[in-house]
């Protein structure tokens, strides 16, 4: 979701808090209403400190002048020093993984002492369909991607873990991640947890994960080479990739279920991981050389 969007589902979240929805039938007379409407903003009267200061990162994120985008963050900062949005914000466009890894951590910090631990007891297992949840968990995966690029997987599949029971729906995908983070890090306990509880999927992130899994734990098998044809079937770019040594082409912003776009996804993350596991590269070699 790009901050745009973002930013309409806030507004949108602000309006029904107005609203004052209540029942089924509220939600129901308010969604009939909205039907092929504009969602409209709020007039800076009628928001509070912490709102205005939410809405100038949205400000900041839509210009390109970088001195005005600072200006923006720092009055954000003003009106309420713990804005999580402003945090991500910085994290986003900081100059290096480290920077950007205190940056999110402060903006986790900022939002559990906004929410408070009661909030979190009760709300377990529900965070992201709460709205204001949303910016916390935008941290918390930006903090374990950063701590995976510092050199801390197991920190990081920590903090995906966390997550998950957050939000066992993961709207994030993050149990893309942590799959194949426990597979790197030879977690295949974990590995297989996961699976049972997120099964069925049709990404090239799981069926080439299984693959993985499978040769990891059973070398070449039966099975091994049997969800490797299943998962070429789906797509059939990524084994060439992840073979390669050629430098990748760099990620877009969408992909598409079976094209090269899905391939070049996974291989970005995951050809480093199978290449550093001693046989799997020539295993698939070996199948494909065959052919």
């Amino acid at each position: 979701m790009d901050k745009k969007q973002q930013k309409m589902m806030l507004d949108l979240h602000r309006l029904m808090e107005a609203a004052n929805l209540k029942t089924k039938e509220d939600y129901e007379c308010f969604a009939r209403e909205m039907t092929g409407k504009t969602i409209p903003e709020f007039d800076k009267e009628a928001l509070s400190k912490e709102e205005q200061a939410q809405d100038l990162v949205y400000q900041a994120s839509e210009v390109d002048d970088v001195l005005e985008a600072d200006r923006l963050i720092f009055q954000a900062f003003l009106l309420d020093p713990d804005c999580v949005e402003a945090y991500e914000y910085l994290a986003g466009v900081a100059g290096s993984p480290m920077l950007s890894l205190m940056l999110f951590r402060n903006g986790f910090t900022a939002a559990r002492k906004k929410l408070g631990e009661k909030y979190f007891k009760e709300n377990k297992g529900h965070f992201w369909g709460l709205h204001e949840t949303r910016p916390f968990m935008r941290c918390m995966q930006g903090y374990a991607d950063a701590l995976y690029l510092v050199g801390q997987a197991e920190a990081a599949l920590d903090v995906y873990f966390e997550m998950l029971e957050l939000n066992p729906n993961d709207n994030q995908g993050v149990r893309d991640q942590a799959s194949l983070h426990c597979l790197e890090l030879n977690r295949l306990d974990d590995f297989e947890k996961l699976a049972t509880k997120y099964p069925g999927g049709i990404t090239a992130f799981y069926l080439f994960n299984k693959v993985f899994y499978s040769f990891l734990k059973e070398g070449d098998s039966e099975t091994s080479r049997a969800l490797l044809a299943e998962a070429r079937v789906r797509n059939k770019h990524v084994p060439m990739l992840l073979m390669s040594r050629k430098e990748l082409p760099p990620l877009s912003d969408t992909y598409s279920l079976g094209e090269k776009s899905e391939a070049v996804y996974y291989a970005t993350f995951a050809r480093p991981i199978w290449q550093a596991k001693l046989g799997s590269i020539s295993w698939l070699e070996k199948i494909y050389q065959k052919r």
